[in-house]
């Protein structure tokens, strides 16, 4: 699993506790302001995900090429 993956996970998982805080504290809009920060947050890591896999694809397809170009 990758790394990002657990950050994100940890990351919605205290933004969970904070939401649920506030709501018993009374203060609704804390709370809704965490949840738009956590969802913002799985979003952009989620991109991050996507875009290092298709780097790694990228990667993984020209490296051939190099070792070729390298040992000629």
């Amino acid at each position: 699993m990758f790394p990002e993956i657990q950050y994100a996970r940890v990351l919605i998982t205290i933004t969970r506790g904070k939401a649920a805080a506030a709501r018993r504290d009374g203060r609704s809009d804390v709370g809704a302001s965490a949840i738009e920060w956590a969802i913002i947050s799985a979003i952009v890591v989620t991109l991050a995900v996507l875009v290092a896999g298709k780097i790694r694809s990228v990667v993984e397809n020209q490296a051939p090429k190099i070792d070729q170009r390298s040992n000629g």
